[in-house]
């Protein structure tokens, strides 16, 4: 479990102030961004959001827009009628509030309370003059069909990555993204209530009896990751997103940065592949950090048993392109259809 000093925990809030006063200016200077050109990252905590938001925020124009379903960073989520921990709604289902929220969001019309980015000139510059936005979810995966049905942005990008490195990462970091202390385990209730909500999923009985059994840790958390990623990977064909596999990202970032930025009619820049050898503002452990080894942390961090926990709870939801092996069966993953 990561901990902080109280000097680190002073400094930490000095800058938040720092960075929150500077976009307060920043709204008042520039009054509205440009909705149709934002760019939207969807992925579960610990997946690598956050290193692909610094990247695609390197492009000229761009500014960040951090975790809009965060209700510390922005309260007025409060206010909206859906599930606070993993939002989800039908895609064909009206829903005027967060219709009317996510479009204040995406013209930068709300300042978050917490911004996160790195304390540059640069960026100092981008938030107080950029038109245009990255904005990054980790509680929206499950939104991401009604998003598309909902909105025309320049692009949405879905990233995924390996279920045991990502289990493992939370279990170190505690960040689950749920609002509930670091130290204190998920309750198995999180699933079941969050998926008796799901249209998708929530009349299949034998998953739901399946689920019902699990009990350690690392099965809960690998039930919200199949949640998590089973829903956007059912609308794939249906929608123009564009899918990330993270552990593609890292061994091969040139050429799959020339595709990211195809799929948005954006010039590979060197300040862009600059990015990809920088840990994100939200890395804790760099050893390895955008190498092949880095792939492969979790094999000696996690016991055979958590793995074999892990993949039986993914295999349940047909999740099967992932396994011991370190990349998901590309091909598996790429002609996926969902078994329910």
């Amino acid at each position: 479990m990561i901990t902080m000093t109280v000097h680190e925990r002073i400094l930490s809030i000095s800058r938040e102030k720092i960075r929150y006063l500077i976009d307060s200016i920043g709204y008042f200077v520039n009054r509205s961004l440009n909705e149709k050109e934002a760019i939207l990252v969807f992925g579960t905590p610990r997946g690598g959001t956050t290193w692909l938001m610094e990247i695609l925020e390197a492009l000229p124009g761009y500014r960040s827009i951090f975790e809009p379903f965060h209700r510390d960073m922005f309260p007025e989520v409060r206010k909206l009628r859906i599930n606070p921990f993993r939002p989800y709604v039908y895609f064909k289902d009206p829903h005027p509030q967060l219709k009317e929220y996510l479009t204040k969001i995406f013209r930068g019309k709300i300042v978050s309370k917490s911004p996160r980015y790195r304390l540059t000139l640069k960026n100092i510059y981008k938030r107080l003059f950029a038109r245009k936005a990255v904005v990054k979810f980790v509680r929206a995966n499950r939104l991401l069909p009604w998003i598309a049905n909902n909105f025309q942005v320049k692009g949405m990008f879905f990233v995924i990555r390996h279920p045991c490195a990502t289990i493992i990462s939370q279990i170190e970091t505690g960040f689950r993204a749920y609002f509930i202390p670091k130290n204190v385990p998920l309750p198995k209730k999180a699933v079941l209530t969050s998926i008796s909500e799901i249209r998708e999923l929530r009349n299949n009985e034998e998953l739901m009896r399946k689920l019902k059994t699990i009990e350690t840790q690392e099965e809960i958390l690998a039930a919200v990751w199949s949640i998590d990623n089973y829903i956007p990977l059912y609308y794939q064909r249906m929608f123009n997103w564009y899918t990330i596999v993270y552990e593609l990202l890292v061994l091969n970032p040139e050429e799959e940065i020339k595709k990211m930025l195809s799929y948005i009619n954006e010039k590979v820049t060197e300040e862009v592949y600059s990015k990809v050898r920088i840990p994100s503002i939200t890395t804790h452990d760099r050893m390895y950090v955008g190498t092949p080894k880095q792939l492969i942390k979790w094999k000696k961090k996690l016991s055979e048993s958590q793995v074999r926990n892990i993949l039986k709870v993914v295999h349940w939801f047909g999740l099967d392109f992932y396994t011991e092996a370190p990349e998901p069966d590309y091909n598996a993953l790429r002609n996926w259809k969902p078994l329910y």
